[in-house]
């Protein structure tokens, strides 16, 4: 038999043995380890027999047995107590949630085992119940998590219940307060099987809870919103040595005109480089106007960078006009030009009728003849200058010929000479120049028809030379046009009209060999037409915008067909660019003093708040009111110096960001400093559930 030792404490000291000396087996270590468990858990331990604890271990008494509570606590032990405990916290259903996870949990235990789920179910419930005991914190933390669980998605799904809809304060405080007591007095009635007094006491208390979750919960969101805002704000050397106060500033006034930093990016980024924060909207302009309007070094920073940038409009305008649409020709010069070419043809003309023979025109007398006996009018009087130029009227040297043969002196003849029948062509090319009416051009027209035809039958090579001549005639027509397109008058042609003038007008006519120059002289009246628009306006960058812009979208089609989409589309953006930059400038620095901007300043200045004089200090205080007036007002310079000091540095920090030529580096210092989207409403749901859940969890036994 092995060798018996004695131990110090008998572990079943409660059992009638207790005074019998109790033996180990001599193998057994002397230095015995303390335990961290209940040796009989999982068995059919008997209720109360205390855990073996060696003596000496801290949390140990020897003369009760006990062992403090913790003092041995394992993590599953914690588990289990939290676990429980966030079952049992949930409102009303809580019991029922504990006891039915129990209940599965014995019986899966109990078939893994092959134990009785009776033995399984006890154990369990001891090891819950001292995991609970032992770790009074941690089971109220989970309590507390189980009130929340169970009470927040009904404060989420019913918000309007639980006081977190958007009525006023004190209704969703009362509403509150009325949810907070029912749940408390039905959560009580299910814990103490319906104990009225238990019911009411604890359905007060949850009144109570309900009546300040709405007003806590909002202060909770909004003070753990700010904190986290603060908390993840950049500081100023990452905003672009802007402080947080001038930035809140220009974030105020950005979100009065519906702007996020990034569409102000993007509007500047439209505008150019030469863009201001100030441009950006109507707020920015009148925060601009504000610092102007008050003494101090921000209404010079403002003025002297507006007109600066002034000074360079023109440039900007010529420049882009230059780049995109070419350098603007003179119209005079052109038609000269074309007037020299057209002369510069007469040799061919010359060597054409050298070759010719004499030409018929009786047929067309006959013709003239008979419609100027039914004409009347214009049309009559322009063909008898037609047919006047059909008579070959003799020449000195002709009579004296006759004369000389002894002959009668020749009278007025039909012309027979192509030479003289082109020139009676081409003086009826000028009458068609100048003549007024549908029904005199129309007779003009015929009759040259016909003079044309006779020409092209008589004279070979004529119509080579004719072609030519017509070209250059069509490209001086193309110059007036093009003068007239960007009119918003009848004779200026629609965008659909213009469009098919062009095509048309790069197609060669009659005998003309390759393309026609009549678009390139499109182009060039359209530009000759800006050029002017811009002499005579370029101090009003408004008007300028307008006249070439228009009022409608005609323009911009116009300009698009002569010169492309990309260069018209870059011209009127610079043009749209200039207006805004005259329109900050007019606002900020040219207008009186509006009540918007009278405004600006009061809010820049912080308010004006009157102060108390000193009879009225001593009506309100007596003596001791009289005293404290007038140590006040020999304090108010100073404190005055002081605060007007940190204004003006911090106005001319708000003016150099308002009108900083770097206004990339603003717009990303905007974008670091705002604010971090922050769910505070559902924050406030969560603290109003934690409010009423901590309520009903608080005072349960």
């Amino acid at each position: 038999m092995a060798q018996l030792v004695p131990v110090d404490t008998d572990p079943f000291a409660t059992t009638p043995a207790a005074a019998a000396p109790v033996a180990v087996p001599a193998q057994a270590s002397p230095a015995l380890v303390p335990v961290d468990h209940d040796p009989f858990a999982g068995t059919n331990q008997p209720p109360g027999v205390p855990v073996y604890v060696p003596p000496g271990v801290k949390g140990y008494d020897p003369q009760t047995g006990e062992v403090a509570p913790g003092q041995y606590t394992t993590g599953n032990d914690l588990g289990l107590a939290f676990t429980s405990s966030v079952l049992n916290g949930v409102p009303i259903v809580g019991p029922y949630l504990k006891q039915g996870a129990e209940s599965l949990g014995a019986k899966v235990n109990s078939a893994l085992s092959g134990k009785s789920e009776a033995d399984v179910r006890y154990a369990s419930d001891q090891a819950t119940n001292r995991a609970v005991n032992d770790n009074p914190y941690t089971a109220g933390s989970g309590n507390i998590v189980g009130a929340v669980a169970g009470t927040l998605p009904a404060v989420v799904a019913a918000p309007e219940l639980f006081g977190a809809g958007e009525a006023g304060l004190g209704m969703r405080s009362v509403v509150s307060a009325l949810t907070g007591g029912t749940i408390n007095a039905a959560d009580s009635g299910v814990r103490s099987g319906g104990d009225p007094a238990a019911m009411e006491r604890r359905g007060l208390i949850g009144a109570g809870f309900g009546l300040i979750a709405p007003g806590g919960g909002t202060l909770i969101g909004k003070g753990i919103g700010s904190a986290v805002d603060y908390l993840t704000r950049p500081g100023a050397s990452e905003l672009g040595n802007f402080s947080r106060a001038t930035l809140a500033k220009i974030t105020g006034a950005m979100n009065a005109d519906g702007l996020t930093p990034q569409a102000v990016q993007q509007r500047l980024t439209r505008l150019g480089p030469d863009a201001m924060l100030a441009d950006a909207g109507p707020n920015l302009q009148q925060t601009a106007a504000g610092l102007v309007a008050k003494p101090g070094e921000a209404r010079g920073i403002i003025q002297d960078a507006i007109a600066q940038r002034d000074a360079g409009a023109n440039q900007r305008i010529r420049s882009t006009l230059d780049s995109e649409l070419g350098p603007a020709p003179v119209p005079s010069q052109i038609n000269a030009g074309i007037t020299a070419n057209q002369a510069a043809l007469s040799p061919e003309y010359r060597v054409a009728l050298q070759n010719a023979g004499p030409v018929d025109t009786l047929p067309i007398a006959r013709y003239l003849d008979q419609d100027i006996q039914t004409l009347r009018g214009e049309p009559q009087r322009v063909l008898q200058r037609v047919r006047a130029m059909l008579d070959h009227v003799p020449t000195p040297q002709e009579i004296a010929q006759a004369r000389a043969l002894g002959q009668p002196p020749p009278g007025n003849s039909l012309v027979t000479d192509a030479g003289e029948l082109l020139n009676a062509r081409h003086a009826v090319d000028d009458m068609l120049q100048t003549t007024q009416g549908s029904n005199a051009l129309n007779a003009l027209s015929t009759a040259r028809q016909a003079i044309d035809d006779e020409l092209r039958a008589s004279v070979p090579g004529i119509k080579e030379v004719d072609a030519k001549y017509s070209e250059l005639a069509r490209q001086r027509d193309a110059v007036q046009r093009g003068q007239t397109v960007l009119s918003s008058g009848r004779e200026s042609p629609r965008p659909a009209e213009l469009a098919q003038e062009v095509q048309q007008g790069a197609q060669p006519q009659g005998m003309q060999v390759g393309p026609s120059a009549v678009p390139v002289r499109l182009r060039e009246g359209a530009r000759a037409e800006i050029e002017r628009i811009v002499g005579t306006n370029l101090n009003d960058r408004v008007a300028l915008q307008g006249l070439i812009k228009g009022q409608g979208d005609w323009n911009p089609q116009r300009l698009a067909t002569l010169f492309g989409q990309d260069k018209a589309q870059r011209l009127l953006d610079v043009l749209d660019a200039e207006r805004t930059f005259a329109n900050t400038s007019n606002f900020v620095t040219k207008n009186s003093a509006t009540a918007a901007r009278l405004q600006a300043v009061k809010s820049l200045d912080g308010g004006d708040v009157p102060g108390l004089g000193m009879v009225d200090s001593y009506k309100a205080g007596g003596l001791l009111g009289l005293g404290r007036a007038g140590a006040l007002k020999g304090l108010g310079p100073v404190v005055e110096a002081i605060r007007s000091k940190g204004a003006n540095a911090a106005n001319s920090a708000l003016a150099r960001g308002l009108v900083s030529g770097d206004h990339d580096a603003v717009v990303k210092a905007l974008i670091a400093a705002s604010p971090v989207p922050i769910p505070t409403k559902a924050i406030s749901k969560v603290a109003e559930a934690l409010l009423l859940g901590s309520g009903s969890a608080a005072m349960r036994p």
